[in-house]
């Protein structure tokens, strides 16, 4: 955890946009040189009248990365990234981001287990990034960043125990600033050793169902998972039936694009960030899953 903060805060250039207005002008040299008390002065209220609305908001997330990147040298040096919690939670409420600071609370909550908030947290930070208004180029995180947001947010989402939805604000979304993301593992839950849903397992279906329509996604493919438990040639069935289970409800609900089902057992287990953190019948929850490969 103490390495990906300090990375995000690598992502940082010393640079600030051309054409501006003049509070978030002095908020970013502000940040460039350091200056976390100067970046704040600079964005208060009364200095950000002569911004637009978006110059302003970005002002203020500029002036939260400053602290942000403090925590960030503090972790780096050794402290404890939950003893910063409260201001991170307070940078959030006042900004409502960036997205550095919604990473950062992720990884207080996957390290606390609690893996509904850190889903939530970690989702947001994946569409607070590709947000190209509020999150311009120089501040937005790479490639490799973004997959790694995505694939935490779904390994949350399979780890939580009450379901997390696919989208945070707005529509779903399979690509992030460029990023192609067409494979999404989905928590949709089931009676063990059937293809029955289980109330959450229907809860997070209906979502699947809502994110495929408001992405307007024309084709997918189902591909089911199970756990090492039992034969292979019964989960190779298992996994199937399950693809297969989703893909009639999808229909049911008025998925009106193409779909393939593929079942492939416990043959392809899931690759958690971190085995370490699990005990066994945690990376099986894991194991039993519904991936959906989308093309647009």
């Amino acid at each position: 955890m103490k390495g990906l903060i300090v990375a995000s805060a690598m992502l940082l250039p010393l640079a600030y946009p051309a054409r501006a207005c003049d509070a978030l002008v002095k908020t970013s040299e502000a940040l460039n040189r350091g200056d976390e008390v100067g970046a704040r002065a600079a964005a208060a209220p009364e200095r950000t009248n002569a911004c637009s609305s978006t110059e302003a908001a970005l002002t203020r997330r500029v002036a939260a990365l400053a602290t942000f990147n403090r925590i960030a040298n503090a972790v780096g040096a050794g402290a404890r990234l939950d003893t910063f919690e409260g201001e991170l939670e307070a940078v959030l409420s006042d900004v409502g981001g960036p997205w550095q600071i919604l990473d950062a609370l992720g990884d207080i909550d996957r390290e606390r287990k609690n893996y509904e908030r850190a889903a939530t947290y970690y989702q947001q930070a994946l569409e607070d990034a590709a947000n190209e208004e509020l999150t311009p180029e120089w501040m937005a995180p790479d490639k490799a960043y973004i997959l790694r947001l995505d694939r935490l947010a779904s390994e949350m989402r399979l780890a939580a125990i009450k379901p997390v939805k696919l989208a945070m604000r707005g529509a779903c979304k399979f690509s992030y600033r460029g990023v192609s993301i067409r494979k999404k593992a989905t928590p949709v839950r089931y009676v063990f050793g059937t293809a029955e849903f289980t109330p959450e397992g229907l809860q997070s279906a209906k979502d699947l169902f809502e994110c495929l329509k408001s992405a307007k996604a024309d084709a997918i493919t189902l591909i089911g998972h199970t756990d090492p438990i039992g034969s292979a040639e019964a989960n190779l069935k298992l996994s199937l039936a399950r693809a297969e289970a989703l893909a009639n409800y999808l229909v049911g609900a008025g998925y009106k694009g193409t779909w393939t089902t593929i079942g492939k057992g416990e043959e392809e287990p899931f690759k958690p960030d971190d085995p370490g953190a699990y005990d066994e019948a945690m990376l099986h929850q894991l194991d039993r899953r519904v991936e959906v490969d989308v093309e647009k």
